[in-house]
């Protein structure tokens, strides 16, 4: 029997940039403040309307934003645009509010909950209901200065920590978040445990749930790590199960927070670490392009976009892991080959190397 796929499928989804908080707080190396700013704006200028961009947890625990009123004063808003930090403390809040209040851009603050509580216990020395309190005075502090409260959900489908996580762990918190005033609600595939399937009946679930709050509450988002390398194929079934707005990082960066050594950022070690090569965000690029052969539109330009991933792999110094940074989207025709001449934006979108790349240079055009 065909199931007819293209006809469930939205014809639009808005799409989130991860990259500058979550992508990049496991690097190795400080990005400069400068750096940063320049990416973010690549990224709307490449079409994005919702950005993250810093983390306000205390600098010696999360070094790689310690810029983070730095970051928002470079940016010039730009109307349309969706501009979202996290923090998970009163004071990340206050800090927060600060920069609303200087006229800086920012819409929306993230705080991260577990689903379950022994990962919340490693991740915040907190259990959920131990950190309610301290949520309802962030809650408050932000609606004071017109900044949305984000509901950040980890680990929803499970964690190393608590194996499986049941769904209703995820209901229960995006309802009490609704009773005390919160609208914003980000469940996160943490760790990478999700499978395609799950992934289609948890977005069918909430939207079951949750349907009602539509245009009121956010929640119908697909935001998966590539662990096991499924992410792509989760965030498809989630958006065939309902979801509307795709988040993912350029380069596939994230992972857990680095630490300082001699007043350096470092790589953490440990029993409890996970490097992010194993468990980074799911790839921007292979998402968009997934996105677009399939007739979705994310309102991106898919061709300067992949060349920004290309950037991004000079910028660090080494390959990362999506594929159509290196390969290209698919081909639907002869490619035109060109020898870059004309600036990073026309880059051939296969490395050399490629099977199908010339070997004879003059063949490039």
């Amino acid at each position: 029997m065909k199931l007819d796929l293209k006809g469930n499928l939205p014809k639009k989804v808005d799409v989130l940039e991860l990259f500058a908080r979550d992508g990049i707080q496991d690097l190795d190396t400080f990005l400069p403040t400068e750096t940063k700013i320049w990416f973010i704006n690549e990224f709307i200028t490449c079409g994005y309307k919702q950005v993250e961009v810093t983390n306000f947890s205390h600098p010696k625990l999360l070094p790689q934003s310690s810029d983070a009123e730095a970051v928002h004063a470079g940016l010039k808003r730009v109307e349309g645009v969706h501009y979202k930090s996290y923090g998970m403390t009163r004071k990340a809040a206050e800090r927060a509010a600060a920069v609303k209040q200087k006229g800086d851009p920012i819409d929306s603050l993230a705080f991260t909950i577990s689903a379950a509580d022994l990962h919340g216990k490693r991740n915040s020395g907190r259990t959920r209901d131990e950190y309610k309190p301290e949520i309802l005075d962030m809650l408050k502090t932000c609606q004071s200065v017109g900044i949305h409260l984000d509901m950040a959900i980890a680990c929803v489908y499970g964690s190393p920590c608590d194996g499986p996580v049941p769904i209703q762990n995820t209901v229960d918190l995006i309802k009490w978040g609704l009773d005390v005033g919160i609208r914003d609600f980000t469940p996160c595939d943490t760790t990478g445990e999700s499978n395609p399937v799950r992934s289609y009946e948890y977005m069918c679930r909430l939207v079951d749930e949750f349907g009602k709050y539509d245009g009121e509450a956010q929640y119908r988002i697909a935001h998966f790590h590539d662990t096991r390398g499924m992410g792509v194929a989760n965030t498809f079934a989630s958006v065939l199960g309902g979801a509307i707005l795709v988040e993912a990082s350029l380069g596939a960066l994230g992972g857990q927070p680095s630490f300082i050594v001699d007043n350096m950022v470092g790589k953490g070690t440990g029993p409890l670490y996970t490097d992010g090569v194993d468990v980074g965000n799911c790839s921007s690029e292979d998402v968009l392009v997934m996105l677009d052969e399939v007739g979705i539109e994310t309102g991106v330009d898919l061709p300067r976009y992949l060349a920004l991933g290309r950037v991004l792999e000079q910028v660090l110094r080494r390959k990362l892991r999506p594929f159509t940074t290196k390969n290209g989207p698919c081909t639907h025709g002869v490619v035109q080959w060109n020898d870059g001449s004309q600036g990073y934006m026309f880059v051939p979108p296969y490395h050399d190397g490629y099977f199908c790349y010339p070997k004879d240079k003059s063949q490039l055009r």
